[in-house]
């Protein structure tokens, strides 16, 4: 087989029985962290549902499908320049260029009609033969996710994260970081709570998030209408657990704690936190953080919490750390905001 003989094109609904068969062999289903329980209809219904920014290709040969691909975009505003890939190749098919016609469709794709920035995959450490196919394609490591997933053999697998910097349109990096403003402080709160959140936390929340030094710690943006705000704290999200400190009446910080959905990847979380700039240092993130951990230690059994910090904001890095997290790599170009593109390291505290 030759690559002029592997057609590329876009995925059809009528291809999910095709692509079904591939993905049930145990070879294909473990990387691509699936289940060997999957049935048709759960194909099906990704082949049907079509998620926003979702760019989905299969490749074939004389008619048959041998492997598919997909390239989505990042959904936050800040994050739009990144792209997500992946893909798989059936099993009698390794070896022999598929991967590499795909991989070239999806970077022609990335670099000459959606002008993505940055390029990014996850694949199991012990996959050297993915690892080197992305390699080709100038994907670069940028860190190791430690237990990221459960799987074949009942243990748990690391994931490498790799990354693909196409910034040859991008204006030159400015020198230096622009000046961070130094919050007023505030009068120190002897009463602070930890409590669930609320639905009448709405206008508070709002006011939370979109103070400027709040956004450019995190992703959020100081241009956040209160109407969406609202809806974030009166909506219901089963694997998501929300906290806020509260003293002197009012919020002074919130955290979350995600757990993933995939089965395979229920032992992990994913954390966020924020505390309003007039309270850092105060101690109302070390607060938030024991209340998640104690949540995630005792009460979800989670063997794996995650997190991304922007590379420039040292005091988060150092309250992460105070609570077991390591630096496993650093995901460059990750976000924009305030005037400047942010690396974040991502972080995580493993239970053995």
């Amino acid at each position: 087989m030759t690559n002029q003989e592997i057609a590329i094109r876009p995925l059809h609904t009528t291809d999910a029985s095709a692509l079904y068969e591939i993905a049930s062999n145990t070879a294909v289903t473990h990387p691509m962290v699936l289940l060997p329980s999957m049935e048709l209809a759960d194909t099906e219904e990704w082949v049907n549902n079509k998620k926003a920014g979702s760019h989905r290709l299969v490749a074939e040969i004389r008619g048959k499908v041998i492997g598919s691909c997909s390239l989505t975009l990042n959904q936050r505003a800040r994050m739009r320049h990144n792209a997500k890939l992946g893909l798989m190749v059936h099993r009698d098919y390794w070896g022999q260029g598929v991967g590499s016609a795909m991989m070239s469709a999806l970077i022609d794709l990335a670099d000459n009609w959606l002008n993505v920035i940055r390029l990014e995959l996850d694949v199991l450490a012990d996959n050297q033969a993915a690892i080197h196919l992305y390699e080709k394609f100038d994907f670069v490591l940028e860190g190791t996710k430690r237990m990221a997933i459960f799987g074949s053999n009942g243990r748990y697998y690391d994931n490498h994260v790799m990354a693909r910097i196409n910034d040859t349109h991008l204006p030159q990096r400015a020198p230096t970081i622009p000046t961070v403003p130094t919050p007023e402080p505030a009068d120190p709160c002897d009463n602070i709570i930890i409590r669930p959140l609320h639905p009448d936390d709405g206008r508070e929340m709002h006011d939370l998030w979109r103070h400027p030094l709040v956004a450019r710690t995190t992703l959020q943006l100081p241009s956040l209408s209160f109407v969406y705000a609202e809806e974030r704290v009166k909506g219901k999200y089963p694997h998501i657990h929300r906290l806020v400190a509260e003293g002197n009446g009012r919020i002074l910080g919130a955290a979350s704690l995600h757990q993933h959905t995939n089965p395979r990847e229920r032992h992990v979380g994913g954390l966020g936190m924020m505390v309003h700039p007039n309270y850092w240092g105060q101690g109302i993130g070390s607060r938030l953080m024991s209340a998640l951990m104690d949540l995630a230690d005792n009460w979800l059994n989670l063997r794996r919490v995650e997190l991304e910090v922007h590379t420039d904001n040292p005091p988060a890095i150092h309250l992460y750390e105070k609570f077991g997290f390591d630096i496993e790599g650093t995901q460059r170009l990750h976000s924009y905001g305030d005037g400047r593109w942010a690396d974040a390291h991502f972080m995580a505290n493993i239970t053995e």
